[in-house]
């Protein structure tokens, strides 16, 4: 059968499947590399409605052999600029917003509040860290994959529980820039198409049922093509581990504006003695540029500080008040 009504009509077979769920739901993809992009093409043939696709890197050559979303035109293309393009290409109907730039200053943090899923597919373990310390804040799940050589890892951390950072060292949790895959440094790590695939197949079918409310396991799940066999792992919760603190809700309060108003619109919510920061430094790549929004000019867009939509940005007065405003989310493409 043909025709954009038959489109879904396997899945109607399928016991638990709710395709006018998956319609509504948004689902926010961090990092679109060789598990990313595949991931995000999986879950558009299953009919999400809205992708948020992030990352900050352009296309390579040796993308081409992993990336199923890539061809040899997208290359020195952002990759979410060029995942979206074949994604709406493929399906009009799925609304996909493309940000290319660091999730830090890609997503905000009402983004991941708001999302139904939010899927990591990074390969650093100091960025890993960073995404589950901001899901944290805003009580999101997690749902990490990562492959090695010849496997692959899909872990899902719910709202509450272990997050990536309760596994890492103190050392881990301390560095900044340590970008390493799961097992090896990136000069020594190999990867291929087939396993990229596997892991995100498995990322892709675990998201799919969290966005349908049904029964996932937390805990990490390990990928053994070469034996056949998939190994659960379970994950505990560190007490000691700094991710799991948590906004107050009650102290958080609407802007009115998103990142396109500028530097003096937030700085008039501001009291006097109160100190408007962002999470990041306001010079976006310049780690030595201050955090204090007042630094910047007044003139300036939220957005050219590398503050993204959504992003809920903490107003201190010391010595140990904290309010927080919110800035408007965009509207779905």
């Amino acid at each position: 059968m043909t025709g954009t009504g038959q489109r879904f009509v396997r899945h109607a077979l399928i016991p638990g499947w709710d395709q006018r769920s998956l319609a509504g739901s948004s689902v926010v993809i961090v990092g679109v590399g060789a598990v990313g992009s595949e991931v995000a093409r999986l879950l558009a043939l299953a009919g999400v409605g809205r992708l948020l696709l992030c990352d900050p890197d352009t296309v390579e050559e040796s993308n081409l052999s992993r990336g199923a979303l890539y061809g040899p035109a997208d290359v020195g293309r952002g990759k979410a600029e060029a995942a979206a393009a074949a994604l709406r290409h493929r399906d009009p109907a799925t609304a996909v917003t493309a940000r290319t730039a660091d999730f830090r200053h890609g997503v905000g943090l009402a983004e991941l509040r708001a999302a139904d899923a939010v899927l990591c597919c990074l390969d650093s373990v100091a960025d890993r860290i960073a995404l589950a310390s901001r899901c944290g804040l805003v009580g999101a799940g997690l749902l990490d994959a990562g492959t090695y050589p010849w496997g692959g890892e899909v872990r899902y951390y719910p709202p509450g529980g272990a997050c990536f950072a309760c596994g890492c060292s103190p050392a881990e949790r301390s560095l900044t820039a340590w970008h390493v895959t799961c097992a090896d440094p990136p000069a020594h790590a190999g990867a291929s198409g087939p396993v990229s695939a596997l892991t995100a197949a498995w990322q892709s079918v675990t998201a799919v049922r969290l966005l349908f409310g049904l029964p996932v396991p937390a805990g990490a799940v390990r990928l053994d093509p070469v034996s056949g066999l998939s190994q659960p792992v379970g994950l505990r919760a560190d007490p000691a581990c700094p991710c799991h603190e948590r906004l107050d809700p009650a102290r958080i309060t609407l802007a009115g504006f998103g990142p396109a108003g500028t530097v003096a619109d937030l700085l008039a919510l501001v009291q006097p003695g109160e100190h408007a920061l962002a999470w990041q430094p306001i010079v976006p790549g310049d780690p030595l540029a201050p955090m204090t929004i007042a630094a910047a000019d007044p003139r300036a867009t939220l957005a050219e500080l590398g503050i993204p939509p959504g992003e809920i940005l903490p107003v201190v007065r010391p010595p140990d008040e904290v309010r927080y405003l919110e800035l408007q989310r965009e509207a779905p493409a």
